[in-house]
């Protein structure tokens, strides 16, 4: 059997399986015609595929593939189109009948959500496929495909409930025919509640717009309370005909909850990425490691810069709730009057300039993940006592509303003040300290980091380097024993800004003494040497000496292995360093 006979039967397959998967999909013929295709591909129907393309391995083999990044995958190496294919993935699979091939079905991806899509329901779209080859080998017509496809076929049913979005099919009169599990968690309601009824019945206020193929926002009610979805309308037609429609909604805080997720997953901070061998770092890093597992809430103190944020988001991504969202505010950074609003979320109406949707706050946000208050010593404390309410009662009402929210997070809190004077001095509120103070964990500074600063130049060096696409720069031994010996009161965020400083002011390979910025020079006890004019130079240059002798038998130790070690990186001879010791009485 040609698929060319059922060409309008396979189009009308092709884009049914596009709308509810949202991925592209094409069909190809034995003779390697596209015979039907969405997306893309569609003005291509017709043509014939490039010569030794994946497809046709595929149809020669009988087997199904899947192509990872086609332009650079070996098994595309021969094929007419390679280095200027289009394609991130695709999964094909052979249309077969008693035998013989009819040709091949292919999922495409083009962009990465649809390409983690194929990776993660791959086993099911083998069967899926199979079953869709099936069908188009007994020639059904597209009443019968959609029947078999949405309806009845039960592998079609997981693949939907798979999908991150919820999934309605309604008739011409607004009748749901089809839902998925999403769908039943968003409204509320089982499916024998929903099936049968019309759209306008189980979601007031929904107004689908025929003319709107695209997502728009809507407030509806769902057992009196209302809900924001983001809601999709795909008519499915047949011969011209809309026969049915395909609804896709979300709701609009799991949109937003997925997009912090998203931008989350770009920079995930691990216990691995915290840089650090000191026996402060360690010890910091093993509190918070044991206690990641669980949700007690947890205060993390420090000096500013020292990296309390990292370690937040490596205890969330360290614990059970890694999976849903990591929400951060900076108490510090938002005016107070609108504090509120970010934390509790407002209802249309609220105030003067509320948006009419309305606005999700962030406990309703982080519900299931972990709330992450950064500088919590700065929470104004007429905030205070209705934090302390949510952080007791686990339940919430926004700005202007009257419906009650129940949540349910990990907190961890951050500061650089001393909470305890605070309370002393009427500025912060006891019980609230006592619920956030349940596991403290104290961050070292810099300064206190024995060793770490070592490892800290040479990681944000790379980093910078990178970042910048500059070659890395190497540290003189005078500088490096001086960066030890300053204070850091900006902690690992100076540090930071010291080398990309460097980083972009150095010519040279190596960075040396007078590179330096003038913040960091003044603080410096090699400034203290070298500013001494009433020394003559013999004089200058035996203090400097003896200055380097000591920072190095401080880092190296005084053992006969610590100055045989120190004696190399000096390059000298061990005799020479021990004639010098004795010399500056060291």
């Amino acid at each position: 059997m040609e698929l060319s006979r059922i060409k309008k039967s396979t189009q009308e397959v092709a884009e049914a399986i596009a709308a509810v998967l949202d991925v592209d999909v094409t069909i190809i013929d034995k003779n390697m015609y596209r015979v039907a295709a969405t997306g893309r591909y569609k003005e291509q129907i017709g043509e014939r595929l490039p010569e030794n393309c994946s497809f046709e391995m595929i149809a020669k083999r009988g087997k199904p593939e899947f192509i990872d990044s086609p332009n650079f995958s070996q098994k595309c190496i021969d094929c007419g189109a390679k280095g200027s294919c289009s394609e991130l993935a695709s999964l094909g699979y052979p249309i077969m009948d008693r035998g013989e091939l009819l040709g091949v079905i292919g999922v495409l991806a083009f962009d990465l959500e649809q390409k983690q899509k194929i990776h993660r329901d791959y086993e099911s779209l083998l069967i899926f496929l199979n079953r869709l080859g099936n069908l188009l080998a007994g020639n059904l017509n597209y009443t019968e495909t959609i029947n078999k496809l949405i309806i009845q076929d039960k592998m079609t049913n997981m693949i939907i409930n798979e999908i991150d979005n919820g999934i309605i099919l309604i008739d011409n009169l607004g009748k749901i025919k089809v839902i998925n599990s999403e769908v039943e968690k968003s409204l509320m309601k089982d499916k024998e509640e929903i099936i049968g009824k019309s759209i306008y019945e189980i979601m007031p206020g929904i107004g689908l717009d025929e003319k709107q193929d695209f997502y728009t926002e809507k407030r509806v009610k769902i057992k009196g309370r209302k809900k924001s979805f983001m809601i999709k309308n795909i008519p499915v037609i047949m011969e011209d005909k809309k026969v049915s429609n395909i609804i896709k909604l979300n709701e609009t805080t799991n949109v937003i909850k997925n997009a912090y997720m998203l931008m989350e997953g770009k920079n995930r901070i691990n216990f691995e990425d915290i840089i650090g061998n000191s026996p402060q770092t360690i010890s910091a890093k093993k509190l918070a490691k044991s206690v990641a597992k669980t949700d007690s809430s947890v205060l993390i103190r420090g000096e500013s810069g020292t990296g309390k944020d990292l370690f937040a988001r490596a205890i969330h991504n360290s614990s059970n709730r890694c999976e849903a969202p990591f929400i951060a505010i900076n108490c510090a950074s938002i005016p107070d009057t609108l504090l509120e609003s970010e934390l509790f979320g407002y209802d249309e109406g609220a105030f003067t300039g509320a948006k009419k949707e309305g606005h999700i706050g962030k406990f309703e946000l982080a519900n299931g993940g972990t709330l992450f208050l950064d500088e919590i010593g700065d929470m104004p404390l007429r905030l205070q006592p209705k934090i302390l309410r949510v952080l007791q009662e686990q339940k919430f009402m926004r700005v202007g509303g009257q419906e009650v929210i129940s949540v349910n997070f990990r907190l961890i809190t951050a500061t650089n003040k001393n909470l305890e004077e605070m309370i002393v001095e009427n500025k912060f509120r006891e019980d609230l300290y006592y619920r956030i103070n349940v596991i403290p964990i104290h961050i070292p500074a810099l300064r206190e980091r024995e060793g770490d600063i070592d490892l800290l130049i040479h990681h944000i060096m790379e980093r910078c380097c990178n970042k910048l696409g500059v070659d890395t720069k190497e540290f003189s031994k005078e500088v490096k024993v001086l960066l030890n010996r300053y204070n850091w009161p900006g902690n690992i965020r100076e540090l930071e800004n010291t080398i990309e400083y460097l980083v972009n002011t150095v010519e040279g390979d190596t960075i040396e003494y007078v590179d330096l910025p003038y913040n960091i020079k003044e603080h410096l006890p090699h400034n203290e040497i070298n500013s001494n004019s009433n020394k003559g130079l013999n004089q200058m240059v035996e203090d400097y000496e003896k200055h380097i002798l000591k920072e190095y038998l401080n880092q190296y130790g005084k053992t006969t292995k610590d100055k045989q070690k120190m004696a190399k990186d000096l390059d000298i001879d061990l005799s020479t360093l021990y004639r010098k010791l004795n010399k500056y009485d060291l």
